[in-house]
């Protein structure tokens, strides 16, 4: 689905091209977007959105298999951003190679495209040195740069079958341990002042804090949304960055005309949140098998 970004005049999000973050950027960008704009961290895409004017950031928050992606829920806690859409997009790996799996010595691969593709490598691949490089994309790159040795890398599945890499043999396409494995993404903007929550939109994302220690805090805030019908999507603890053995918890939940009675409660309870957005999915799914141009 592609956005109305006339009010903007960039994307950003974490680099470089051919991630799936570029895709996630890309997907909702298309023509219409002056610029990409890519970081090589995640807390810098917070730092742009909430410091530049008329840009966008697109951020990896949870993966299907994975879990959560802890620096970009940290990132949510301390800027000023609201969450404007969510999008899926399919997470799907290649092996690369010009040798055969038994001669393979040396394997590039991210560390989150290790954890996932777990089951493949060391099934086919037990003996390999694994060098861990810092995106996808730069595995793709290191693969190309001593690809007349017996090296092999594991990428996304677009990347592998673009013309970049064409002088390489895809030995195997979706080698990822779960079919189904997805990365969630935000996109993100910076919070207008006077910013009201949308509750006729599908979800809403929040941050609870206790002040206190005691029993039962938990039960008295899942109370309220049991109350008033609420359903929650996700619901996660994190420890107090300042105050050791102390957790907050990150909970998103699908709208209903109740919310708003719902939130004054909590309020009545003197439990602290902060609204990170009300938004919507933009597609059930956008597929990344889309080759790379």
């Amino acid at each position: 689905m592609i956005l109305d970004l006339s009010n903007y005049q960039r994307i950003c999000t974490l680099g470089p091209k051919g991630t799936f973050s570029y895709q996630a950027a890309n997907s909702i960008g298309g023509d219409s977007i002056n610029e990409i704009q890519y970081t090589t961290t995640i807390p810098q895409i917070a730092h742009e959105v909430e410091n530049a004017e008329n840009i966008l950031g697109v951020m990896p928050i949870e993966n299907s298999t994975s879990g959560i992606v802890g620096p970009a829920q940290d990132s949510l806690v301390d800027s000023n951003l609201i969450i404007s859409y969510e999008l899926l997009i399919d997470v799907r790996y290649s092996l690369v190679s010009n040798v055969p799996l038994s001669e393979i010595k040396q394997l590039f691969c991210h560390a989150m495209a290790f954890n996932q593709n777990g089951l493949f490598t060391s099934q086919h691949l037990p003996a390999a040195n694994v060098v861990f490089s810092n995106s996808n994309i730069h595995s793709a790159e290191e693969f190309k740069e001593r690809s007349d040795e017996p090296v092999a890398a594991i990428i996304p599945l677009p990347a592998a079958h673009s013309d970049v890499y064409l002088k390489a043999k895809i030995m195997s396409d979706d080698t990822q341990d779960y079919k189904q494995n997805m990365t969630r993404f935000l996109v993100l903007e910076k919070n207008p002042k006077n910013y009201l929550p949308d509750f006729t939109r599908k979800k809403t994302a929040m941050y609870v804090l206790f002040d206190e220690d005691r029993h039962s805090l938990l039960f008295e805030l899942l109370r309220e949304f049991h109350v008033f019908n609420i359903n929650l999507c996700r619901l996660e603890s994190r420890p107090q960055k300042n105050k050791p053995w102390h957790y907050c918890f990150f909970i998103d939940f699908f709208n209903n005309h109740r919310v708003e009675t719902c939130l004054a409660a909590l309020d009545e309870l003197n439990i602290q949140y902060k609204i990170f957005g009300s938004y919507d999915i933009l597609e059930e799914n956008i597929k990344s098998a889309k080759i790379l141009t």
